[in-house]
């Protein structure tokens, strides 16, 4: 599989990304048609009123942080799960979520997954090509390269993990 890296300036904005060739191809036509269907005035950005937020609005917000805690664990640097999603896969993207959402972690390392997926009762040797494979489907960003990798949801990849963490949260009494 041939890497790709592709880092580039628009103005203000700033684009990087690395993987395989098709899947930064699509992460930069996104990130085009996003800067080009926006025409950012700095005079015309007005801040909302935290009064207008509704109570919808912050039940969402706080949502993941109040029920993740159901089906997992945190020991130290470690986020392991007590409930068994049904692939390995499925299970590093809820365990990258719980890096993110209660160690404030966005850059978890290999190391940190494949440690939360063995004290979660999963077999696995090698964690890195799982993860190549979730980096390929676009939920999730891989920084660096061997053994100094560190890995990242995107916003499809918090999705993603999101609705696993529910389905597993529905199965928990």
């Amino acid at each position: 599989m041939d890497n790709y890296k592709l880092k580039i300036r628009i103005g203000s904005h700033e684009f990087e990304a690395e993987g395989p060739v098709s899947v930064v191809q699509a992460q930069f036509e996104a990130f085009k048609e996003l800067i080009a269907s926006r025409q950012f005035d700095n005079a015309s950005i007005t801040p909302i009123d935290p009064a207008q937020y509704t109570t919808e609005t912050n039940i969402n917000a706080v949502e993941p942080a109040l029920t993740l805690d159901k089906i997992t664990r945190i020991d130290e640097r470690i986020v392991s799960l007590t409930a068994r999603p049904e692939t390995i896969e499925d299970a590093a993207l809820v365990i990258l979520l719980g890096q993110r959402t209660f160690r404030s972690n966005d850059s978890v390392t290999g190391s940190e997954v494949i440690d939360g997926l063995r004290q979660s009762g999963l077999a696995v040797s090698r964690v890195d090509w799982r993860l190549e494979k979730l980096a390929s489907q676009g939920l999730i960003i891989k920084i660096g390269s061997n053994r100094a990798s560190r890995y990242r949801l995107t916003n499809q990849g918090v999705n993603k993990a999101q609705a696993v963490a529910r389905a597993l949260i529905s199965l928990v009494p």
